[in-house]
């Protein structure tokens, strides 16, 4: 039936969505014009949903503030210069960028605070797993994919896209090795990131349109554990006759002798590394954060009358088993949920009143 809309409706059609591009546009270039977060604003902003990771809030605060606060300054001088026109404007902004490397164990925090962070500024956000991309295409996705994934984020508006926050996870799943089979995703993902980070115009091919779509703004953070960096580094400490906490003396040249490209590192220039997380700050996640799971489980138990309640000694026996599990604030969900399954299931409907957990009762629920 659509192929007998008038061309009078289509137009219509057409310049509504032209309107609502650029109206969507225009909010996000003033968000970023306004944005007048100062790091240590901006850091106790993340101190509401991340725990823990001082340091490392204070390097990802600072870096992120003084990016966009960089962007939204240099789009309002070229707006002044181009009567207004916001794709002309974005075209002929030159900021350095400040990409990050961000390494740390599974669960400590590392996605959730760029995401965030990605929030609270209001760009689009959006995590890739690397180990899912190979060189070409032909095992798995190409990193062209990745421009797809932002422009989807941003509602399908290339401007908006090259604003955002594009987050490499587990970017240290595809460093190079010395071994003849190994690599359809290593080394040859890592070159074909350099020019989506470099800021070149990019085409993104969608079929029967093709869109421009340039990296020149977006953010970059790179994420992974890097598993044994910190024996690379030290050993390098070791033979200088260094000493002190092996994140202190981190260089490009420890990252490459792990397996990555010296290049791409090269466009990374903030390192920022996370900590394992203790057994107080799991509990401090459960009780504490402003998106806390548990949380989120005593509201739904309130919505059919059941005071769910956790007394300390099950909080710490919860967080314990997230250490022994090696999972961090990630598998807190599933802890949780292995402990309330059965009271999830029958409660509802048939029970109101208080529902205390105690240490006892957590870890019959785990055995």
């Amino acid at each position: 039936m659509y192929d007998h809309i008038s061309e009078q409706s289509r137009r219509r059609i057409l310049d509504k969505m032209e309107i609502m591009r650029q109206q969507q546009l225009n909010e996000a270039a003033q968000q970023i014009i306004e944005f007048a977060k100062t790091p240590v604003e901006l850091k106790a902003d993340l101190d509401r949903f991340i725990v823990g990771q001082e340091r490392g809030k204070k390097t990802m605060a600072t870096a992120i503030a003084f990016h966009y606060r960089r962007l939204g300054h240099a789009l309002k001088t070229a707006l002044a210069e181009n009567s207004k026109d916001i794709e002309q404007a974005l075209r002929q902004t030159r900021t350095p960028k400040a990409n990050i490397v961000l390494i740390g164990p599974t669960g400590c925090g590392k996605t959730y605070t760029a995401e965030v962070a990605s929030g609270l500024i209001g760009v689009p956000f959006v995590v890739e797993d690397m180990t899912k991309f190979s060189e070409t295409g032909y095992v798995g996705q190409n990193t062209g994919d990745i421009l797809i994934d932002l422009l989807v984020a941003a509602g399908g508006n290339p401007q908006v896209a090259q604003m955002g926050v594009v987050y490499l996870d587990e970017i240290d799943k595809i460093a190079g090795e010395a071994i003849a089979y190994r690599d359809v995703s290593g080394r040859g993902v890592q070159k074909g990131l350099l020019k989506l980070i470099e800021g070149v115009e990019n085409t993104v091919d969608l079929g029967r349109e093709r869109l421009s779509l340039s990296t020149r703004h977006v953010l970059f953070i790179a994420g992974g554990v890097f598993e044994k960096l910190d024996a690379i580094v030290q050993k390098r400490m070791d033979l200088h006759g260094f000493s002190g906490d092996w994140q202190d003396y981190l260089l490009t040249e420890d990252l490459v002798v792990f397996g990555m490209e010296r290049q791409l590192m090269g466009r990374f220039p903030v390192r920022v590394t996370y900590d394992m997380l203790t057994t107080q700050n799991l509990m401090d996640i459960l009780t504490q954060c402003e998106e806390s799971p548990l949380q989120a489980y005593i509201h739904d138990f309130k919505t059919w009358g059941i005071e769910l309640v956790f007394t300390a000694e099950a909080l710490k026996a919860i967080a314990l088993r997230s250490q022994q599990e090696r999972t961090g604030a990630r598998g807190l969900i599933s802890i949780l949920h292995r402990v309330l399954s059965e009271d999830l299931f029958r409660r509802p409907g048939s029970y109101t009143g208080l529902l205390q957990v105690d240490e006892g009762y957590v870890r019959r629920r785990l055995q």
